[in-house]
């Protein structure tokens, strides 16, 4: 799989959206920072599915053969970022118990969505490609959060945010996310 530039812009954008958004003057807990981007992946990766689900509400879990074969391409395309920054997992330490996050599944993208959705607009990337670029930001944050959250724990939980971002039927997207301009302008 070849990541575009655009791809690469909407990750950079992504890492900025959850400083700003979910940070005390950029200082954000590690775990909620993990856990929310890759909830964002996994999220537009289930958007990609197209699923006619008109009567489940926010939240409920989708159990899916596409969430099956996609979600492990979000999981690849992490670890490939991962070796690209020479963070070195012990496999050995890959089980530990993956990190809390201060915010739930729904107030994470309720928070976080309508942003990303005007990251993903302005970059003209689909559902699909935005989650590989929301991956990518997911690999970046657990590289920068080492220092706070071991590696192997920031691997697993973003290995859980996917799987629940892939698998959880998500809020609605309000009318303002539906627009193409980049979201700084929108901030401002």
């Amino acid at each position: 799989m070849e990541i575009s530039a655009n791809q690469r812009k909407a990750a950079q954008e992504i890492v900025e959206l959850i400083a700003l958004s979910l940070g005390d003057n950029r200082s954000i807990h590690p775990g909620t920072a993990i856990t929310s981007c890759a909830r964002l992946a996994g999220s537009f990766m289930f958007r990609s599915f197209n699923f006619q689900v008109d009567q489940l509400k926010p939240g409920s879990a989708v159990l899916s053969d596409e969430a099956n074969k996609k979600g492990p391409m979000l999981v690849n395309v992490f670890q490939w970022m991962l070796h690209n920054f020479g963070v070195e997992l012990d496999s050995e330490k890959l089980n530990e118990k993956p990190a809390e996050s201060h915010h739930g599944f729904i107030e994470t993208l309720n928070l976080l969505q309508d942003k990303a959705r005007l990251i993903m607009n302005a970059n003209n990337l689909n559902f699909e490609l935005m989650a590989y670029a929301c991956s990518m930001a997911t690999g970046f944050l657990v590289k920068e959060c080492r220092m706070d959250l071991p590696a192997e724990v920031g691997f697993g939980t973003a290995i859980y945010g996917f799987i629940e971002g892939s698998k959880t039927f998500p809020p609605p997207f309000s009318e303002t996310s539906q627009k193409k301009k980049s979201i700084f302008t929108f901030w401002k």
